[in-house]
């Protein structure tokens, strides 16, 4: 699937490469969903792009995220969004600047959810004149996500802390959704380190003299540095969270090994007793005596409620 907006505020869709004709595009934005071979092909032929920057794009080095040369400048972000099980995974997010306007390439998947989410995402870019206000969109679209997905992320920790603390319930599934939660939140920092780190090092590059963005990406960066706080503060609350179970866990454990004390000292007393005239030895007086079995019967369940009494009054039970 291709999306292009045309200068003239026009949205072209084509679902092949063939519908196009370069001859014709006088464009702003190209953007490119699930793309294949033959559609990279064709712009490396018609516009002589550079996609070095696709390669490797998994790995930690910084040419991986940032790419600058005199016909482009190309970015690779990591995108983290919420999939099908409402579980938060990421997907690179590659863009491409050159004279001719500006190339986005993502996955379909991506793509769907961001809709979802702004729905007039692409068509806002309408509003915008020139390449330089298309890219400066970009990087508050991005510094703007960033901010929603941490927040939505941290009403779901506080409604979690709300059903564990308030409401005094917990199970497994609640350990398994912290954990999620755990690891969510590590997409987004660890994306948000390489955005951090992507925009920075665009201010240095030779493509920022020409487009004079300097200012607004340090409001971006300030934006980023305060949703870090936000996503560290998320840290803290999983953590307080376990802690939070691991000691009710610990009390309920603490409370199960006190009953089972109290109910074998209860039961141990009078195992003793009966243990002791069930040995059957010629000289033992009290089984001759008249009301012997009633009074080993007392004296059995005495030493099974004095222990109880005792412990009722320590507060075990």
């Amino acid at each position: 699937m291709i999306e292009i907006l045309l200068k003239n505020k026009q949205i072209v869709k084509a679902q092949t490469i063939e519908e196009l004709s370069i001859l014709n595009l006088d464009f702003h934005v190209m953007q490119f969903i699930d793309y294949r071979d033959s559609e990279i092909n064709w712009l490396k032929e018609n516009l002589n792009l550079d996609f070095s920057i696709m390669k490797n794009y998994e790995d930690f080095e910084i040419s991986s995220h940032f790419l600058e040369n005199a016909k482009q400048v190309s970015f690779h972000f990591s995108i983290p969004y919420y999939d099908t099980a409402n579980k938060i995974i990421e997907e690179p997010l590659f863009i491409i600047i050159t004279q001719a306007g500006l190339f986005l390439f993502c996955s379909s998947r991506l793509d769907n959810f961001l809709n979802k989410i702004y729905s007039d995402r692409f068509s806002a870019l309408k509003e915008r004149e020139d390449t330089k206000a298309v890219l400066k969109f970009q990087f508050e679209f991005i510094s703007d996500y960033f901010a929603d997905i941490t927040e939505n992320l941290s009403r779901r920790i506080k409604t979690l802390t709300n059903a564990i603390l308030i409401e005094k319930n917990f199970s497994k599934r609640e350990m398994d959704t912290i954990t999620e939660y755990n690891f969510g939140n590590s997409l987004i920092k660890e994306s948000l380190i390489e955005t951090t780190r992507v925009f920075r090092l665009y201010m240095k590059s030779n493509w920022e003299q020409q487009m004079d963005l300097k200012e607004n990406i340090k409001s971006e960066l300030n934006d980023l540095v305060a949703i870090s706080d936000y996503i560290q503060f998320n840290f803290d609350r999983l953590d307080d969270l376990k802690e939070n179970i691991s000691n009710k866990i610990d009390l309920e454990q603490n409370h199960i090994f006190k009953m089972l004390t109290v109910v074998t000292v209860c039961i141990s007393l009078p195992t003793l007793i009966a243990g002791v005239y069930g040995m059957n030895f010629e000289q033992m007086p009290e089984l001759k005596t008249a009301y012997g079995y009633p009074l080993i019967l007392l004296a059995m369940l005495l030493s099974a409620i004095l222990p109880f009494i005792y412990f009722k009054r320590k507060k075990w039970l």
